[in-house]
């Protein structure tokens, strides 16, 4: 076989890109996800069929009509155009498709009974709520205007609109959407969820200034199908990376790299 360097894996303008100038800066700058992604296919499909999960013909057939469907690929010519405009084969799509599938019905078996237990076990990290923020510099502005707003009756929004610092949300009043309380700092989520619904909160310190918190709903955790799917992909996660780290992994086409400079070695020589 011949060396990285000697294999063609591009051509940009003419000029000819060695596999090897792909992957070293790809290996210097971290960016090797194709690989995690290769490990990751790895360890489900051993895992699938460890436990006997296999996909069927009418699962793939369903599942490719879906994808066609989504993709609006209506007819043989227009998914065999958008198949080799992707560089595969028919049978490598209907192979990236079947992974897909693996990967959700081996989701499915893993999380399967644990949903409802992660969540009473977690109930209060789910609570969210709808905040506006308004952020000042100085702590005594951010007093002042807490007293305009609690007590003189000031807009909380007209005056994020006006002093806050915060170019994310200034020009929406302050407004800061929904946030869970794993996305707050300590003291503030302490403050919001024990507080209730157009209550003014802070000033608190925070690394980019003092802020005053307006609590426009309190959302607490309900397990619906939102829920559940977003715990159950969690739990995957976790499971996968587990099995990850657990796993002898050696990598034969990053090692190479380091060896292809002096010519000692090839990928045929560190496959044997």
């Amino acid at each position: 076989m011949s060396e990285l360097s000697e294999y063609i894996a591009l051509e940009v303008n003419g000029e000819k890109i060695s596999l090897y100038d792909v992957l070293v800066p790809a290996k210097g700058r971290g960016n090797l996800a194709f690989v995690e992604d290769a490990i990751d296919d790895a360890i489900i499909r051993q895992e699938a069929e460890r436990r006997s999960v296999v996909v069927s013909d009418e699962e793939l057939q369903l599942a490719a009509d879906q994808f066609r469907q989504a993709h609006e690929l209506y007819g043989v010519e227009t998914t065999n155009a958008w198949i080799a405009a992707k560089n595969l084969t028919f049978e490598d799509w209907e192979s990236v498709i079947e992974s897909n599938l693996l990967w959700h019905k081996l989701c499915e078996v893993i999380t399967a009974g644990r949903i409802e237990q992660h969540f009473a076990e977690n109930k209060l990290a789910f609570d969210a709520a709808e905040i506006s923020r308004l952020v000042v510099a100085d702590e005594d502005v951010a007093r002042e205007l807490r007293a305009q707003i609690t007590e003189e009756g000031a807009d909380f929004h007209s005056l994020a609109r006006t002093y806050s610092i915060d170019s994310d949300t200034r020009l929406a009043g302050g407004y800061a959407g929904e946030q869970r309380r794993t996305d707050m700092e300590a003291t503030v989520e302490a403050a919001v969820f024990g507080g209730q619904s157009g209550k003014i909160v802070g000033p608190f310190k925070l690394d980019d200034g003092w802020h005053l918190i307006k609590i426009e709903a309190l959302h607490p955790a309900e397990l619906d199908d939102a829920l559940r799917q977003t715990i159950k992909e969690q739990l995957f996660v976790e499971w996968l990376a587990e099995r990850r780290r657990n796993a002898q992994i050696k990598a034969p086409l990053l090692e190479v790299i380091a060896s292809v400079n002096d010519g000692s070695e090839d990928l045929a020589t560190l496959n044997k």
